[in-house]
C-alpha cells in the first residue's frame, strides 16, 4: 500500500508543482488522466484476473474487497495490490497488468 500511495503523491505533487510553474497555462493533463485511469482500470484487472479464476483461492480467502466474486475498489484492495505486484499471475505481473490495462483506459477489455 505504500508504494501506491507514495507513487499517487509523487504524481499529485507534479501536478501541483507543474500547476504552480504554469498558472497560465493548461494543466498538464497526462498526470491528472492517469491517476484517474488507475484505480478503475486496477479494479477491472483483478476482475479480469478473478473471473478467469488465474488468482489461487489463498490470494483472495477473506479479502474485504472481493464480494461474491465482484471486486469492489477499496483501501484494502490497494494494499494487496502493493503486495501481489511483482506475483505472476496468466504470464504477467499484476504490475505489468495494471500498467497495460491503464495506459488503454477506459478501452481495455480483458483479454483471457
Amino acid at each position: 500500500m505504500s508504494a501506491l500511495k507514495a507513487r499517487t503523491a509523487v504524481l499529485l505533487f507534479m501536478a501541483l508543482a507543474l500547476s504552480a510553474c504554469t498558472r497560465n497555462e493548461k494543466p498538464h493533463r497526462p498526470v491528472d488522466d492517469e491517476v484517474q485511469r488507475r484505480d478503475p482500470a486496477l479494479v477491472a484487472v483483478v476482475q479480469c484476473l478473478v473471473d478467469h479464476r488465474r488468482i489461487p483461492e489463498a490470494h483472495l480467502r477473506d479479502q474485504p474487497w472481493l464480494v461474491k466474486d465482484k471486486v469492489r475498489g477499496s483501501a484494502e484492495l490497494v494494499e494487496w495490490l502493493s503486495v501481489h505486484r511483482e506475483t505472476v499471475y496468466a504470464g504477467k505481473t499484476l504490475q505489468a497488468w495494471e500498467d497495460e490495462a491503464t495506459a488503454g483506459w477506459p478501452g481495455w477489455k480483458c483479454p483471457l
